[in-house]
């Protein structure tokens, strides 16, 4: 993604935008597996395709496991 749209939510409107076609196939839970930087510097595109926990938690994920540091799984249940 081109850096001139970081930071102005287009993470978090293609999350609730795949959480409603998700819905809209007869899922119940959808999960995203993002990536939390370890510190306050911007973490490497290379390493945040997946995204980062603020535009899950923006988008209405709940963080239900983290089996690692800067690994948490997001949760939001469609039902």
């Amino acid at each position: 993604m081109n850096k001139s749209y970081r930071k102005k939510g287009v993470s978090t409107e293609l999350l609730r935008a795949a959480t409603e076609y998700a819905k809209s196939q007869g899922a119940e839970i959808v999960e995203g597996y993002p990536v939390e930087p370890r510190t306050d510097k911007d973490i490497p595109p290379v390493f945040a395709w997946t995204g980062i926990p603020k535009a899950f938690i923006d988008a209405g994920f709940k963080e239900v496991a983290r089996r690692s540091p800067t690994r948490p799984i997001m949760r939001m249940e469609l039902i």
